[in-house]
């Protein structure tokens, strides 16, 4: 199958200008010194796993420009995830009182950071190319390669930050239900990328085999978060609203993947159906992000 982009303008990549300034971690020292320490393990966690949701939010949005999902849309939404991306991966490795987390100290964690920028400044200048309408073999490889290396690598951060802030303050059973709930966001992504794909004729992007383990990636996470897996270190709904969070996801989710079967069937499908894969997709993120907040309060 092949796809047709609609006529744009190619905007210009340009880099913003370069100024110096003091880390954050110096700056913002007497901020950041009033952040706990349970509230920077919660943060750190919650943040980056939200990281892991943004690699296939850039992905999904540049596909979305090349579907005709609402262009100018999600080019703009491409721009602002790299934006945010890289805003984030900064606080995470310096702090930031903001987003109340503290500098972070494991070497191991900073090296895995690392990584993950590396990645991150292939990946991003990639997926802004193809969204501004750039469909060369170059950026279009990078992309399909570079983001799911940069969420592998994401994961094992937010797998390493795990082992060294589960304390006291935060239990390491509360530590894997932030880490399990926050990684649902990524799936919903994850999923609204791979039926992207597939309509556009990537059909190794976005095959059956890859949307089922999605699909049972999430459901099976869902039933652990909602009844409680001590097995794994998951903890039950601490409160009612968090439960019910959850089944308002899940319900919304039961509607998506309905969608996500029928376009395995046909991925041949009509601009109404394409923009439910958006609808839908950018629906589950949101329930789910509110019910991570849940657990945070």
């Amino acid at each position: 199958m092949r796809f047709l982009i609609p006529g744009r303008l190619l905007l210009s990549l340009t880099l913003a200008p370069v100024s110096f300034t003091l880390p954050a971690s110096m700056l913002h020292a007497d901020e950041t010194a009033q952040v706990s320490e349970e509230t920077n393990a919660r943060n750190r966690v919650d943040n980056a796993g939200r990281q892991r949701m943004l690699t296939q939010r850039l992905a999904k949005n540049a596909c979305f420009v090349m579907a005709g999902i609402e262009p100018d849309t999600y080019a703009a939404h491409t721009d602002e995830t790299f934006h945010r991306f890289n805003q984030v991966l900064l606080a995470i490795r310096e702090g930031d009182p903001e987003l109340g987390m503290l500098p972070e100290i494991h070497q191991d964690v900073l090296d895995n950071l690392s990584e993950v920028e590396t990645l991150w400044a292939e990946l991003g200048p990639a997926a802004r190319q193809i969204a501004a309408g750039d469909l060369h073999s170059v950026p279009m490889q990078q992309l399909i390669q570079l983001n799911i290396e940069t969420l592998k690598r994401m994961h094992a951060t937010v797998l390493q930050m795990g082992t060294h802030y589960a304390n006291e303050n935060v239990s390491p059973e509360m530590v894997t239900t932030l880490a399990t709930a926050g990684r649902q966001r990524m799936l919903s992504q994850k999923l609204s990328k791979e039926l992207c794909f597939r309509t556009i004729g990537l059909e190794r992007e976005g095959s059956v085999e890859l949307i089922e383990e999605t699909i049972a990636q999430f459901d099976a996470a869902m039933a652990k978060l909602l009844a409680g897996a001590p097995q794994d270190g998951i903890l039950p709904p601490p409160l009612e609203d968090v439960r019910s969070l959850l089944e308002k996801t899940n319900t919304t989710w039961a509607e998506f993947k309905a969608l996500a079967r029928r376009i395995e069937e046909n991925p041949d499908i009509g601009p109404d159906e394409r923009l439910q894969i958006a609808e839908l997709g950018n629906l589950v993120l949101q329930e789910m992000e509110s019910a991570v907040q849940s657990y945070l309060q």
